[in-house]
Parts: C-alpha cells; sequence; structure tokens
C-alpha cells in the first residue's frame, strides 16, 4: 500500500553550511512490510519532487528535508530528477 505526502517545508544541505531553502515537495511514501525476524530492512532510493517555493535554484546534491507537517526525509538531486531515501 502506498500513500501521497505533499506539503511545503525547508531544504538543508546535510553538510553544515548555513544555507536552507524554502520548497514545496510531493512524495509518494510505500508502507512498511512488516517481516518475521530481526532482518534489516531494505532501504532504496524513489522518486519525489521537490522545487523551490520562490523559483530559487537549488545545487545538486544531498539535503534533509523538514515538511512543515513534521517528519525528516533525505533527498538528493542528481541533474532535475530528485529521490528521497525509502525503507520497506
Amino acid at each position: 500500500m502506498s500513500q501521497k505526502r505533499k506539503g511545503s517545508g525547508r531544504l538543508v544541505p546535510t553538510r553544515p553550511t548555513g544555507v536552507e531553502y524554502r520548497v514545496k515537495y510531493g512524495i509518494h511514501l510505500v508502507t512498511e512490510v512488516k517481516q518475521h525476524g530481526r532482518g534489516v530492512r531494505p532501504a532504496h532510493w524513489a522518486r519525489c519532487s521537490v522545487r523551490s517555493a520562490t523559483d530559487h535554484r537549488i545545487p545538486n546534491g544531498a539535503y534533509f528535508l523538514h515538511a512543515d507537517e513534521g517528519g525528516v526525509f533525505q533527498v538528493k538531486s542528481t541533474g532535475k530528477v530528485w529521490h528521497y531515501l525509502a525503507a520497506a
């Protein structure tokens, strides 16, 4: 099962730079599948959308997305494609 989450927040580089960007985002969340035992949950990069709320250019790189509605997501940009780290 999956959910769509849209909203706004602030994008902060993973390295401390003092820079942050106001953004609007859309993430297609994957619901966690329960497994028996103690296995490690697999993680993978899934596509998402992130765009500047003020039409500023956001450099490629790794970021933390702090959603205004709560929650923090790890995201990265390569070219014009955005991905978030999804744990299934």
